[in-house]
């Protein structure tokens, strides 16, 4: 039998050798508990008031012990014991005669430092917590809030404590989520990414006259959505705002790009910041509520999922087809 038969037959093919669901869940909660172990360790090691004070010494590197001994107020016994468990811990080690701070120990040092930010602030995240709770109050009046009460309170290390803590909103009805909608899209200042299942003028306006103050616009549309309904749309806004034929042209010019692709779900994107993600029934992937937030970090992760749709998007330009329609509808005017 030829080597390349061979292989055929076997690869894919499951073996004796290939590994079972349930050994992959065996090892990963055994990895998991090796994980848990070692944080215990480092939790254990930093866990009094002697390793903390010599783990912060560290921080600036310890070139005499028998100087930081006397300036911590330590025995040499205290001393050298909390040392030898913060080096076997890999938080500390000795580099050209100094005990300085492993990476993983700088790591650990930010967030501590983190914590104990909280810890002075507590009350300001209690209050916090409490106006998260509160049903009566906007997603814009929540955030001026938060930032008022975190006004130069920097808890998270190379970040913000609004990245973690943004409000987060649950909108239960699409007509409530598209009034959201169009309040964030009319306060866009640079970019809007928006990813629609469904038809809605209303949107679709407000997404136009924001191309209209050079917002760029990205839209993408469900393919199960009809062209021929997206072109009445666009006239229709046409006719509204009045647009004569000299004025269309201008409108071809708008940062307004279009396209369609299979859409999962609805979501939307203002300025990097503001987003809107739908949830939608399994079954019949009607829609069952929305989550709005404004956390820079999901906007990120959701701006990352928009491109990559936008990429397998089919290119329709529906401005120009209207264009046509115009034309041919002034035409007959005319006879």
């Amino acid at each position: 039998m030829k080597v390349g038969a061979s292989m055929k037959r076997v690869i894919g093919r499951k073996t004796s050798m290939s590994p079972s669901a349930r050994f992959i869940h065996v090892r990963k909660k055994e990895e998991q508990d090796s994980l848990f172990k070692h944080l215990e360790r480092v939790f254990s090691a930093a866990s009094s008031i002697d390793a903390l004070k010599i783990f912060y010494t560290a921080n600036e590197g310890i070139e005499s012990s028998t100087r930081t001994i006397e300036k911590l107020g330590l025995t040499q016994k205290r001393y050298y014991t909390n040392l030898k468990r913060l080096i076997d811990t890999g938080l500390v080690e000795k580099v050209d005669g100094k005990y300085v701070h492993t990476t993983f120990g700088k790591i650990t040092y930010k967030l501590i430092e983190a914590l104990k930010g909280a810890l002075d602030q507590k009350d300001k995240l209690d209050l916090i917590d409490r106006i998260l709770k509160t049903k009566n109050l906007s997603m814009e009046e929540t955030e001026e809030i938060m930032r008022a009460l975190l006004k130069d309170v920097n808890l998270i290390p190379d970040g913000r404590i609004t990245d973690i803590l943004g409000p987060i909103r649950i909108v239960e009805s699409w007509e409530k989520v598209v009034q959201e909608i169009i309040k964030y899209i009319d306060k866009a200042e640079e970019e809007v990414l928006f990813a629609c299942r469904y038809y809605d003028m209303h949107i679709l306006e407000a997404c136009l006259t924001a191309a209209q103050r050079q917002v760029k616009v990205h839209y993408l549309v469900d393919k199960e959505l009809k062209v021929s309904r997206m072109t009445q749309m666009f006239l229709s806004f046409l006719f509204t705002n009045h647009y004569e034929q000299n004025d269309f042209s201008d409108l071809l010019k708008f940062p307004f790009k279009i396209k369609y692709v299979n859409l999962p779900y609805s979501f939307l994107v203002i300025d990097g910041e503001y987003s809107m993600v739908e949830v939608s029934t399994p079954l019949s992937r009607n829609f069952s509520f929305a989550f709005l937030f404004h956390n820079k970090k999901i906007s990120e992760r959701l701006s990352l999922c928009f491109s990559e749709l936008w990429e397998r998007g089919s290119n329709i330009n529906v401005l120009n087809r209207i264009g046509k329609d115009r034309k041919s509808l002034d035409a007959d005017t005319n006879l």
